[in-house]
């Protein structure tokens, strides 16, 4: 069992985290509640479907080095860690030096626990309890199940304040850079000033129009795109295996580091440093006292050729 809050990255060194394994078919998935309720490993027929989290990435405890990770309760940066909340100005502890943000939440630093379910699906639950890290108490289910070729996640978050609260719940996958096509359409794009914070909203054009398909390797984008229809595919031309996401989130963030092996793309609830954005859509969620905020993403292996 988890404590309130148990931060993996200072757990003991000596041995890897637990983890919990679900399969279905051909389909086999690695989970680890203790690591941030992250997802290690997804294949298909024996194909790596996210990054897979190699022996010494799941030593180090680092959510980063790990295929994905719950977004919770907000996704990316909140500029300078702080926000105007009903009239109130209120500060956050920055958790991703050097930057002075707060970023991705409090879920994916904390210790999740697991229920299976099946021998193909698992909830992992996580409760938040308010402190400098995000002032509203929470509670976070993923449920995570293989049907087949296909991973699906539904995330639920709830407000166990006694007031309105902002809450939102998303994901943050890896795939392997190596070869890659990604297809999406937007609407909108933000560009980041020198902080990687969203300055303009434009028409996705040129570098940042994906929307007939193009390789990701050569690229160096970090931007939130709004606005996207739901669907998105990724082509790897050397695999018999592509994939297709599906969403409910009407944001998505794409993260091109130019020199890396992997790239992200997340299907997310609202913009980046959407609390100090508040007129920008699509906004950050506002949930009621004992309300919920509730997302799926839907990862599919279909043959390449289909793509």
């Amino acid at each position: 069992m988890c404590s309130t809050h148990q931060d993996p990255s200072q757990l003991p060194m000596n041995s890897n985290p637990e983890t919990l394994y679900l399969k279905h078919g051909s389909s086999d998935c690695i989970l680890c509640p203790e690591v941030g309720g992250a997802i290690v490993a997804w294949t298909v027929s024996g194909q790596n479907m996210l990054r897979s989290t190699d022996a010494a990435a799941l030593g180090s405890r680092d959510p980063l080095r790990f295929a994905s990770f719950p977004l919770v309760p907000f996704s990316n940066r909140i500029g300078f860690a702080s926000f105007n909340w009903m009239g109130e100005e209120i500060g956050l502890d920055p958790n991703f030096s050097p930057e002075p943000h707060a970023i991705h939440g409090v879920g994916w630093t904390s210790c999740w626990d697991a229920e299976r379910m099946s021998e193909a699906e698992t909830v992992m639950r996580y409760r938040h309890t308010r402190d400098s890290r995000w002032p509203w108490s929470f509670s976070a289910t993923q449920h995570i199940r293989l049907d087949g070729d296909r991973l699906e996640i539904t995330l639920e978050a709830f407000n166990l304040s006694e007031e309105p609260a902002p809450l939102a719940f998303g994901h943050h996958p890896y795939f392997d850079q190596d070869g890659a096509f990604l297809q999406f359409k937007a609407k909108r794009v933000l560009m980041n000033d020198h902080m990687a914070l969203p300055t303009d909203m434009l028409t996705p054009e040129g570098v940042y129009d994906f929307q007939e398909g193009e390789p990701v390797s050569g690229k160096n984008i970090d931007h939130c795109f709004a606005q996207w229809d739901g669907v998105a595919s990724i082509l790897w031309p050397d695999r018999p295996l592509g994939l297709q996401i599906e969403s409910n989130m009407p944001a998505a963030v794409l993260y091109i580091p130019p020199h890396g092996e992997s790239f992200c793309f997340e299907p997310v609830p609202h913009i980046n440093n959407a609390l100090n954005r508040p007129t920008d859509e699509p906004a950050m969620p506002t949930v009621p006292p004992g309300g919920s905020y509730r997302s799926s993403i839907i990862l599919s292996a279909v043959p390449a050729q289909s793509l």
